[in-house]
């Protein structure tokens, strides 16, 4: 039996989900390690970047820059 993959197993209960979209999941990784951390998780199980299709890849860096531009206002740059 293999191992289980951490990002397919997310309790969206226990995590605190910023987005979220068809393609895409987006939760705060440990604030209290590092301000502001997410981390954004395609939501089809892949384990190499370059698997993904052009509609994961558009849509998880349009999501970044979002994100980035509301930690950047919330932080006011200070991250």
């Amino acid at each position: 039996m293999g191992k289980k993959c951490v990002f397919c197993e997310i309790n969206q209960e226990k995590n605190k989900v910023i987005s979220e979209s068809n393609d895409i999941i987006v939760i705060l990784s440990n604030p209290a390690l590092v301000k502001g951390h997410c981390l954004v998780i395609p939501k089809r199980h892949i384990e190499k970047i370059s698997e993904l299709n052009d509609k994961e890849k558009e849509e998880i860096f349009s999501e970044l820059i979002k994100i980035q531009n509301n930690l950047l206002k919330k932080f006011s740059g200070g991250i």
